[in-house]
């Protein structure tokens, strides 16, 4: 999975949370939810954190990840007909934790992830 290394850190950060969100159930992910997920796991980052989680950056780092081919775009309709971008891995949530729990940035938010799986 050699895209995932090429990945900078915000977009790893992003693409643990469609795993999070994917390993719930939740898919395929639109970029509020990614969003939401991402803000709420800033404090299990053990680097400083990014300049931000703004919308805008979550859905250029899901394109990113997309072209990268680690996601797959979907498209859904929202309430009023209006189809949004949404995206699934395209590949399998355990390879995305065993490539980042070794980082160090990343090692509690990947145990977190577990620990929800395992419940």
């Amino acid at each position: 999975m050699d895209s995932l290394d090429t990945a900078d850190s915000f977009e790893q950060f992003v693409l643990l949370s469609v795993v999070e969100l994917t390993v719930a159930g939740e898919t395929p992910v639109h970029s509020y939810d990614v969003a939401q997920t991402a803000k709420a796991h800033l404090d299990d980052l053990e680097r400083e954190p990014f300049g931000g989680v703004e919308r805008q950056e979550i859905i250029a780092a899901l394109r990113t990840l997309a072209d990268a081919g680690l996601l797959t775009k979907a498209r859904t309709e929202s309430a009023t007909g209006k189809g949004r971008p949404a995206y699934e891995l395209a590949v399998e949530p355990e390879e995305v934790l065993t490539m980042l729990e070794g980082a160090e940035s990343f090692g509690p938010y990947v145990e977190t992830i577990r620990a929800e799986t395992a419940d």
